[in-house]
């Protein structure tokens, strides 16, 4: 049985380790932006695109898929996407090799928010770690990721690799022995 203290330690470990990994590869930003899909309807008035049937959208290491995806944008930039279907999925590679994988019924991905967040179902895996509940929000800005149904209804589940805990546990020591 683990203690109050070990289960904090091991929750702030879960969160640098899933935060820091949002950081996507420094130049994905800067590569063209490729959808596919069944049909597109683009406004160009509104500023909003709907995609439907096996989306795919790719930019870089990062990859959306959904049955319906919604681009928002503004200027000629995308400032929000919204993915839905029976499973929205989300990939990206970090600076450092790392792959985060997102799963949920639906997504929706605040790029001037700097958020995502997931509903129903959602499920967060990055390193092996897995965050799994209704709900999962993660800054990329902030390092910061939130989980958990706001009614309190709905329990995270956390999977933790121990080489991982160990890993980042020795590096933590190794930080504070050389401060």
């Amino acid at each position: 049985m683990m203690n109050k203290s070990t289960k904090i330690y091991i929750a702030l470990l879960l969160l640098l380790s899933f935060s820091t990994a949002v950081q996507a590869l420094t130049d994905d930003s800067t590569k063209p932006i490729n959808i596919q899909a069944d049909s597109a309807e683009i406004n160009d008035v509104t500023g909003i695109s709907t995609y439907r049937g096996n989306v795919k959208i790719t930019q870089g290491s990062t990859v959306l898929t959904g049955d319906i995806v919604i681009l928002e944008t503004a200027n000629k930039k995308v400032n929000k996407i919204i993915s839905e279907g029976s499973l929205s999925t989300f990939k990206q590679t970090t600076d450092d090799g790392r792959k985060i994988n997102a799963e949920a019924e639906k997504m929706v991905y605040s790029i001037t928010g700097n958020k995502i967040v997931l509903t129903k179902n959602a499920k967060l895996t990055e390193s092996g770690n897995t965050f799994a509940s209704d709900k999962i929000t993660f800054y990329t800005d902030k390092e910061i990721v939130t989980a958990g149904s706001s009614s309190g209804s709905d329990r995270v589940n956390i999977t933790v690799f121990p080489e991982t805990i160990k890993k980042d546990n020795q590096e933590t020591s190794a930080d504070t022995a050389n401060q």
